[in-house]
């Protein structure tokens, strides 16, 4: 992490400092992605983890949940020749985390339904180059921080007859180190505007919900997203 912290500080230096036949550039960027959460777990916090007929109380259905995004941004970069260095910047509107989880020992089905608000900060190191008069291809990677805001709901459904429905809420905001791999190919567009299109992963670290309101569960899971980006660039 220390290592990662002193070259995110050395590539801002060369961002901002004055460099010969350096040039600036700026770009607007629509995001829409397909999010993945890995790895969901509770860590012995939801249920006893005990068999009770065909469930084992507060066993997580699924470990693994899909959904779509998409966001606005802005970077701002230099080109050195073939290479490539930008801070961006990239605010993605909900993603939806959800698990389900048996809990026999209380006669109930419980959900935890947690509405996910990501904002990215990276600086990006690419490579580009050339394959036709108009055309460039580029490659490259990066890292910075991310923020997941979650709002959570924790329910636990109602038996008719037995029990009311039980309702928790709580906001939360997780901080981690993210990463990318991007690939992508523009156009110039006119002598100043180039427009592109890339592809990245970025792995958009841990999210967390909990502990709730009377209710010491804790749900964790790791977030990651294949992203398409389109920019609009003024060289």
């Amino acid at each position: 992490m220390k290592a990662v912290a002193v070259a995110l500080a050395v590539l801002a230096s060369v961002l901002a400092g004055p460099v010969e036949g350096a040039d600036w550039q700026a770009a607007v960027k629509l995001n829409a992605g397909f999010t993945t959460m890995s790895g969901i777990t509770h860590r012995g916090t939801l249920g006893t983890g005990e068999r009770i007929g065909i469930d084992i109380d507060g066993e997580i259905e699924r470990h693994r949940t899909e959904d779509v995004t998409a966001g606005v941004g802005a970077s701002l970069g230099r080109r050195f020749g073939p290479w490539l260095l930008e801070a961006e910047y990239v605010w993605r509107y909900r993603t939806d985390w959800d698990a389900t989880a048996p809990t026999p020992t209380i006669q109930a089905i419980t959900n935890v339904f947690t509405n996910v608000r990501t904002s990215t900060l990276m600086l990006n190191a690419g490579r580009t180059g050339p394959f036709s008069a108009r055309w460039l291809w580029e490659a490259g990677l990066g890292a910075g921080a991310v923020w997941n805001r979650m709002r959570s709901d924790y329910i636990e459904r109602a038996v008719s007859g037995v029990r009311p429905e039980r309702r928790f809420k709580r906001a939360d905001t997780k901080t981690s180190l993210a990463w990318n791999l991007f690939a992508g190919i523009s156009r110039a567009v006119g002598q100043r505007w180039r427009l592109g299109l890339r592809y990245r992963y970025i792995d958009l670290g841990e999210l967390r919900a909990g502990p709730f309101e009377a209710r010491p569960a804790r749900l964790f899971a790791n977030q990651g997203a294949h992203e398409l980006q389109l920019a609009l660039t003024l060289k």
